[in-house]
């Protein structure tokens, strides 16, 4: 059975929106188009699909690397079982728990050490010097006010 999958081919190490194409993939064959134009077919023995970042999937078409950005990666990853790639920051961050209840507590810790105080993103956290200026001399003028208070009592 043919299932065929719409989304975007590049060149390796490319950005961009890359080229509009459609994967049809059966068991025996692989097929890439573009458009009314049919790019190549190739023999299960000449491609191979492995899972790169962010959902997509590297393609290598008799001999040719290219990279295969599915409109619904999950769905494409289920049908040619492929696995989707994990995130780079989770792959260097993950640490096999031996039960649940240190997953649990994985967790917990990960949640606790991402909690940030609540700051104003418009506050650099510094005081302006007008805003001491004016302090300093309130200050001043109350002590003037004190010890004129006390020398007239």
């Amino acid at each position: 059975m043919t299932k065929t999958f719409t989304g975007a081919v590049l060149l390796p190490g490319d950005a961009g929106n890359g080229l509009e194409a459609t994967l049809s993939l059966d068991p025996e064959r692989v097929t890439l188009t573009a458009g009314d134009s049919q790019l190549g077919s190739w023999d299960r023995a000449d491609y191979l699909i492995s899972p790169e970042s962010n959902g997509s999937f590297g393609l290598t078409l008799g001999g040719e690397t290219l990279v295969f950005c599915p409109d619904s990666p999950s769905e494409f990853s289920t049908t040619s079982a492929v696995p989707l790639a994990e995130p780079a920051d989770a792959k260097k961050n993950r640490q096999p728990a031996t039960s649940l209840a240190e997953t649990e507590d994985s967790y917990v810790d990960g949640a606790i050490a991402n909690v940030r105080p609540f700051k104003n993103p418009l506050d650099d956290g510094d005081v302006s010097k007008g805003f001491v200026t004016i302090m300093t001399l309130l200050a001043v003028a109350i002590c003037i006010a004190a010890v004129v208070t006390a020398a007239l009592v």
